[in-house]
């Protein structure tokens, strides 16, 4: 590309291709700008999709537009020499700043839009209206298009924890190499960022691929993403740690802080005993085919001012040296081709994929729940203070009706259990102490709830300890029983021996006598090991006095 088109900056814009609304709960798809950005790419070309993702005010717009200018300026092509820094000043001052640099209608000109301060500069997710043709990496002269793509900061005070996800989880699954840009270090949270939010992403891929045509292989229940098996659904993963201060020796050779970076990572991702942590770790290592590790330091105090206009001279030398270096890197050595399910995608069959992510998003009912983490924590929080309530419940009720117990008298059973559940009501109540009102009290139902089912329970377990129950059902039969021989007694007395009637009758209700009896002996004896309990708890100790057991929130002060 000459240069004059450089400092021209008129070799294209940045297009916003998904919006954010006022709420920060929703986004759209602006698909007549993703199409024209896209209809431009040859149709034989393959795709380098490149983005950064992050917090906001972390400098991502910045080190996209050093992107961009490298591009521009069409470098050597020799990786092997010490990178130079000429290309940054190609161009003049850096393009994108929004602290004094705008057109006519308030757009920024040459670059994605970033400034000093506080303020957020990017919202939803951009992608460069031109592409770069560059050659891949032991290739033989192949060429590939590069897109460059910036996304709104995470954790502002705008989006909510379900759109920040999607924002990640939508430029992952476009990208084929994503820079993770993070502040000062990597921290634990970080990851569980990552690999929460790339799981978004991987759920719509398998999703997307549920729903379309193409037959299942070797990802067929989208399992085998999560258990190691099959290619990874994600392509490069660069962890861009920015303002890092504990180089061993920033002036020392790019190769020793190489080193150090190689050491980094190592000792962030090694695994861990702790079974969360370990999961993280597993899970970023299942999602991404690569996984890498960059760090920059502080660009300098003047770069943070209002007033920095740019100029490259202002940037720190350190910064400018590995930022060059690391720049180099990513569009010689380390361009991956964008596929999707393991085949390379054309720029039009992205398109298509576009439009069906973010119809899966915003359906939203297919991920995991995105929750913050006082949200994650109240939630643990609560479910234990249920079980431990539902725990303490059982066991003072257990003291008086559980396994062994003897029959206790309905009256006697319903006050235990209303001391027992006021008593776990009180223990639940100690416990859930985090989050909101509401959702605590939604918790405390539940637990209403499940006492009363369990109650239901020990209801029915004492009534079949009762050692009169067995009898009511026999008590009719018996006296029918009785009643037969008491008529057939008295029949065979007063009856007299040549009546005929007299005698039928008598026959008649010793037949019913005998076969009443034979009735009760044999379901006596199917029923025996039952009603042998019932008759021993009959003659042993029915727990029928006035005391109730104490036990921990059943003693009065």
């Amino acid at each position: 590309m000459a240069e004059e088109d450089v400092k021209g900056k008129t070799s294209g814009e940045a297009i916003k291709i998904i919006d954010i609304n006022a709420e920060g709960d929703s986004f759209v798809l602006n698909e007549e700008k993703l199409r024209q950005v896209l209809q431009k790419v040859p149709k034989d070309l393959k795709l380098n999709v490149i983005s950064v993702v992050g917090a906001f005010r972390t400098g991502k717009s910045f080190i996209l537009d050093l992107f961009l200018r490298y591009l521009r300026s069409d470098p050597a092509e020799s990786f092997e020499e010490e990178p130079d820094e000429k290309w940054m000043y190609r161009g003049g001052k850096l393009e994108g700043n929004n602290n004094t640099t705008k057109d006519s209608k308030g757009d920024i000109e040459g670059g994605f839009g970033w400034r000093s301060g506080r303020e957020r500069c990017t919202t939803g997710i951009w992608i460069w209206s031109e592409h770069f043709i560059r050659e891949l990496p032991d290739s033989k002269g192949e060429k590939v298009a590069v897109l460059i793509m910036d996304t709104q900061g995470m954790f502002d005070s705008t989006l909510g924890q379900h759109l920040t996800a999607s924002i990640f989880g939508l430029s992952t699954l476009i990208s084929s190499y994503s820079v993770y840009n993070l502040d000062k270090r990597i921290q634990e949270d970080n990851l569980q960022h990552l690999a929460l939010f790339s799981e978004y992403g991987r759920v719509a891929l398998v999703e997307e691929r549920k729903a379309g045509e193409e037959e299942w292989t070797s990802t067929a229940d989208g399992e085998s993403q999560k258990t190691g098996e099959g290619p990874r659904p994600f392509q490069r993963l660069e962890l861009l740690v920015r303002d890092w201060q504990d180089f061993h020796d920033i002036d020392g050779t790019l190769e020793e802080i190489h080193d150090d970076m190689r050491s980094y990572l190592d000792e962030v991702l090694r695994e861990r005993r702790q079974k969360d942590l370990k999961e993280v770790r597993e899970q970023i290592k299942l999602c991404f085919e690569d996984v890498s590790c960059w760090l920059l330091p502080h660009p300098g105090m003047e770069v943070i001012k209002k007033t920095f206009d740019g100029d490259i001279d202002k940037i720190s030398p350190e910064f400018r040296r590995l930022a060059a270096d690391y720049i180099r890197r990513v569009f010689s050595k380390r361009m991956v081709v964008k596929k999707i399910h393991a085949r390379p995608v054309t720029a039009m069959e992205l398109f298509t994929y576009v439009k069906a992510y973010c119809g899966l998003f915003r359906e939203a009912k297919i991920f995991p729940e995105a929750q913050t983490l006082l949200a994650a924590t109240a939630q643990a929080n609560n479910m234990n203070a249920l079980a431990s309530a539902i725990q303490s419940y059982r066991r003072e009720m257990d003291k008086l009706v559980g396994v062994g117990k003897p029959y206790v008298t309905e009256k006697k059973l319903k006050k235990h259990h209303a001391l027992c559940s006021q008593g776990a009501v009180e223990k639940f109540n100690e416990v859930a102490t985090i989050g909101p009102v509401a959702t605590i009290q939604d918790y405390r139902e539940k637990l209403e709830n499940q006492i009363e089912d369990r109650f239901k329970d020990y209801l029915e377990a004492n009534r079949l300890r009762d050692p009169f129950g067995f009898v009511a059902p026999y008590i009719v039969p018996i006296l029918i029983a009785l009643g037969a021989y008491i008529v057939r007694y008295i029949l065979e007395t007063v009856c007299p021996r040549r009546s005929e009637t007299c005698l039928d009758v008598s026959d008649f209700f010793g037949a019913l006598f005998f076969t009443i009896i034979s009735f009760l002996f044999f379901h006596f004896a199917a029923q025996g090991y039952g009603i042998h309990q019932r008759v021993k708890v009959l003659f042993g100790k029915t727990n029928d006095d006035d005391e109730v057991p104490e036990g921990d929130h059943l003693k009065k002060d």
